[in-house]
């Protein structure tokens, strides 16, 4: 009998033991696989031909997702591993040649891993499809999508996992050369010497998460006084520093405070419970700080992601607030524009239109802080559009805006650049717009401004006494903007390109753009640009999270296992079933909690932080994301409890 027929027998016979090994491996390559396919999809190709980012996308994902496939497999194969060193050590003891053992550990990771191959890409390509639908219904794509299993998505996964596979199996052959034969049958007892606590050095975890996130929140602030990347450099080594040593040495302070608590630590199980976390905890720490870290990442990406998606009508609404904007420039345009209305009337009543009228000036604004940067600029030259006050006033109620009153050397600005009070956004109130009339220098005091703009076309607005007005008019030329809304512009393609058509063409691209745009295109690009973003992000959320859980999970099986002599003997004094289930939840419910909630907290306020240069509606998909989130990890709680239990109470 050949050794790659012992391995295949070895497979079959103990494939409950190897089921969780071969099942992660599965996991990883239908993960990749499906991600690959989509990214060479014929569809999504086409797609991407005229957009960088949806190739760009993917790319940059994929080097992430290999990154972590990788490690994960080469974790679960080291749990595998590790549950086998008894085994290993039997063979050795019963005369077979190390040579021999080696070969055999390595057919059979070799075995498996092709197994895994060939099935997760088989489920990959069923799955391909249903994840494509969804990625064009986010992205907001008209495509039939149909069946496709991209061959160059088959071979880059087969590469790329036949590399890891062989790296794994060249482990399992090391094995028995790495160890020596007492080692392998006592391997279960390995790294359980009590930690040494440091109280400095619980304190310093605490100082450090403690300090990053109080500059997270007063981010616009602390980058007044240093640069804003040194400022989230700080942070972010901060707080995963602080998280590491929070694991490794405030957790082992707790323990040692709970165990000095006589009447909690002698009651009913906790003396089981608290010993069995304080010893384990120097072995756990440095993978629970990890997946803490992973998690907080795997949050802020998913809850940034959703936040832009959960926001792209808003985003798109603040710099086109009307269906069209564009300039008439004579009587003809205006007529094919109505013509054009008047033919898709019945698909996009128009539902409002009006005229502004207003004089392009070349000015400047002065006082304190009237630049976009954080270069605290006392003067700034920008181009701005005059308005008088009462043609503005008269319009006002169908730009959905308040009228003005202003003095005679007073002005009010419209900016959608504009934000009250961002450290990034320029001052107005109080400040001064100055600009040319003619041989005249007119200098009018601001008395405020609204973050909005009038029109789609971009302009900065700054709207003036008549008087004041009428002097510009009188030496400059005016322009006048039609602004139009339509019913249903989110489903306005054939109109928008019958409008754009009717446009004349400029002497180039930008003046083409000044003089017409319209919501539907921005609305189109951006879903497409948050779809694909939420989509990745899910996407590798997801697989982090199932991730991350699993090695929590073969982590606590493997400490069951070690586990089981220590509760056969709870169960002879007279422990009952219920009282083990319940230390088993504690414990178990303590290694799963800890990470979660910190995670959970160091992506708050990592959310918190990108508020201050991403004003957006962040705390309904915040508590979506967290919600999910919360929801799986909670079930890989109950299944660890659920297995461990098993393992501990098997006779």
């Amino acid at each position: 009998m050949t050794l790659s027929s012992i391995a295949l027998r070895n497979i079959q016979r103990n494939f409950k033991d190897y089921f969780l090994y071969f099942a992660s491996m599965i996991f990883s390559i239908v993960m990749y696989f499906t991600f690959k396919a989509l990214q060479y999809n014929s569809q999504m190709e086409k797609a991407a031909e005229g957009s960088k980012k949806i190739s760009g996308g993917f790319q940059a994902s994929s080097v992430m997702l290999i990154i972590f496939v990788a490690v994960f497999i080469i974790y679960s194969n080291g749990f595998f591993t590790r549950k086998r060193k008894k085994e290993v050590g039997l063979y050795s003891l019963l005369g077979i040649r190390k040579r021999q053992i080696g070969k055999m550990l390595f057919y059979e990771n070799m075995l498996m891993g092709l197994m895994s191959l060939v099935i997760g890409i088989a489920i990959g390509s069923v799955l391909s499809k249903l994840f494509l639908e969804l990625l064009v219904s986010m992205m907001g794509l008209n495509l039939n999508v149909h069946f496709e299993v991209p061959m160059s998505a088959i071979v880059d996964t087969a590469i790329i996992f036949m590399v890891i596979i062989l790296y794994t199996s060249l482990q399992g052959y090391r094995l028995i050369y790495r160890f020596k034969l007492i080692e392998l049958f006592h391997a279960e007892r390995e790294g359980e010497a009590m930690p040494k606590g440091s109280v400095i050095m619980a304190l310093i975890s605490v100082f450090l998460i403690s300090s990053g996130y109080f500059l997270s929140l007063m981010y616009d602030k602390a980058v007044k006084y240093a640069d804003f990347m040194i400022v989230a450099l700080y942070i972010l080594l901060a707080t995963v520093l602080g998280t590491y040593l929070l694991f490794m040495f405030f957790t082992v302070f707790v323990l040692k405070r709970a165990r000095h608590n006589k009447s909690s630590f002698y009651n009913s199980m906790n003396i089981v419970t608290t010993s069995q976390l304080l010893y384990r905890i120097k072995g756990n720490a440095k993978s629970l700080a990890t997946i803490a870290i992973l998690s907080a990442v795997t949050l802020t990406a998913v809850g940034t992601s959703v936040t832009l998606y959960y926001n792209t009508f808003k985003q798109v609404r603040s710099f086109a607030p009307y269906s069209y904007s564009y300039e008439k420039k004579d009587a003809v345009l205006d007529q094919k524009v109505n013509a054009i209305l008047v033919e898709e009337k019945q698909s996009h009543p128009v539902t409002n239109q009006f005229e502004i009228e207003m004089v392009p000036v070349t000015g400047k604004f002065e006082g304190k802080k009237v630049d976009m940067g954080r270069n605290k600029l006392d003067s700034v030259t920008k181009q701005y559009q005059l308005v008088s006050q009462s043609a503005f006033n008269q319009i006002a109620k169908k730009m959905d805006v308040d009228a003005v009153n202003l003095a005679a050397d007073e002005a009010f600005v419209y900016d959608g650049l504009y934000i009250e009070g961002h450290e990034f956004s320029p001052v107005y109130k109080g400040n001064k717009a100055v600009f040319p009339i003619g041989n005249e220098t007119k200098a009018l005091t601001i008395k405020g401004a609204e973050g909005r703009t009038l029109t789609n076309l971009g302009e900065l607005f700054v709207v003036v006494p008549d008087e004041v007005y009428n002097s510009a008019k009188k030496v400059s030329e005016t322009r006048i903007v039609k602004n139009i809304d339509v019913k249903d512009e989110k489903n306005g393609k054939v109109l928008t390109e019958k409008l754009r058509k009717a446009m004349p063409v400029g002497t180039g691209e930008t003046e083409f753009k000044q003089s017409f745009n319209d919501f539907y295109t921005g609305f189109h690009e951006m879903l497409e640009a948050t779809g694909l973003m939420m989509f990745i992000g899910l996407f590798l959320g997801l697989v982090f999270l199932l991730a991350t859980g699993s090695i929590i999970y073969f982590k606590q099986l493997t400490e069951a296992s070690a586990d089981r002599n220590r509760y056969i003997v709870l169960r002879k004094v007279g422990v009952t079933k219920q009282e083990m289930k319940r230390a088993i939840a504690k414990q178990v419910g303590f290694i799963f909690a800890i990470p979660l909630l910190v995670g959970i907290c160091h992506s708050l306020f990592a959310l918190k932080g990108l508020k201050t240069v991403m004003p957006n509606e962040i705390l309904i998909p915040l508590l979506m994301s967290i919600g999910v989130y919360s929801v799986i990890y909670i079930g890989y709680y109950f299944l660890t409890v659920r297995s461990y239990y098993k393992i501990v109470s098997a006779k």
